[in-house]
């Protein structure tokens, strides 16, 4: 498994699907919303395989 996480930047519908710009890094990802359609611009998320699969808490990254 490899999980990537990143900023949610903007939320959008492609052919029907939800979809969200996710900042990584430097870089630029476009993921479905499928799994977390309660998501906002601005939460952190989790992906995997070019997936979101789960919101990150904030309290959860600083302790680590």
């Amino acid at each position: 498994m490899n999980l990537i996480s990143g900023e949610l930047v903007e939320i959008y519908i492609a052919e029907g699907t939800t979809m969200g710009k996710v900042r990584v890094g430097g870089a630029f990802m476009r993921v479905p919303l499928t799994f977390l359609m309660e998501t906002k611009v601005g939460d952190k998320i989790l992906m995997e395989s070019g997936v979101a699969i789960s919101k990150v808490e904030v309290e959860n990254l600083q302790e680590q």
